[in-house]
């Protein structure tokens, strides 16, 4: 298990539920028919062209062992190839930031007083990036299938199911769901090796804008003590 997973293992159990949502599938003759490839090819040739991305996210929870659903909210910033934040609104001041180098991690609303500071490993599929980690080379760890048509929001979308190839990692499956306007992921669905599952929901999503100079800088708050998972 790498640092960097431990670090956003530690995220993933202080981020908040995720409410029941009404699905509605297309006919079973229309999956059969529809091939995820050109919706795949779209979305990583698209996300290829993003040097930097700034959305405000929903993040909803489920943890069926424990009988909990949860929502959190915040602002994700991301510059390729490797640096990234989630600042949270509600609660506010957890954090989970990448400044290329070290990945930070500071929950005050579940582990307060604590810092946990792990390394960047850029590999594929090691990344705590939820938007990153799946369109990296994704056939290269990945079975990908369409799975349905449906909005996100008023936005029509292609969703996408993510069955790594390989057992024993961090996800059971991933679902996607690709934007037909812009062909980026507007919402992203985790089901974890545990059985949590975790939604994030991304709106007023903007592409190669100029982010705050401070963006992916990350300043140890005074008192708190640090963890240093980047050490073998």
């Amino acid at each position: 298990m790498t640092a960097s997973w431990q670090a956003g293992k530690l995220a993933s159990v202080r981020m908040t539920g995720l409410a029941a949502l009404f699905l509605v599938p297309l006919p079973a003759c229309q999956l059969a028919a529809q091939d995820a490839n050109p919706i795949l090819d779209r979305a990583i040739a698209a996300f290829q062209a993003v040097t930097t991305l700034r959305a405000d996210f929903t993040q909803e929870i489920r943890d069926e062992m424990i009988g909990t659903n949860s929502t959190s909210r915040g602002e994700f910033l991301q510059e390729r190839p490797n640096r990234f934040s989630m600042r949270w609104r509600q609660p506010a001041g957890d954090l989970l930031l990448s400044d290329g180098v070290f990945l930070w991690v500071y929950l005050p609303s579940s582990a307060p007083g604590q810092v946990v500071k792990a390394a960047v490993t850029r590999q594929p599929g090691q990344s705590p990036d939820v938007v990153a980690d799946f369109l990296d080379r994704p056939r290269e760890r990945f079975t990908v299938t369409f799975v349905r048509a449906e909005s996100v929001g008023t936005r029509p979308a292609d969703v996408l199911a993510f069955v790594p190839r390989q057992q024993g990692g961090p996800y059971r499956r991933v679902l996607i769901w690709v934007d037909r306007q812009d062909d980026l992921p507007h919402q992203v669905e985790m089901t974890e090796a545990s059985g949590t599952v975790r939604r994030i929901t991304f709106t007023k999503l903007r592409i190669n804008v100029t982010l705050p100079s401070n963006a992916f800088v990350f300043r140890r708050p005074a008192g708190a003590r640090l963890v240093d998972a980047s050490r073998p």
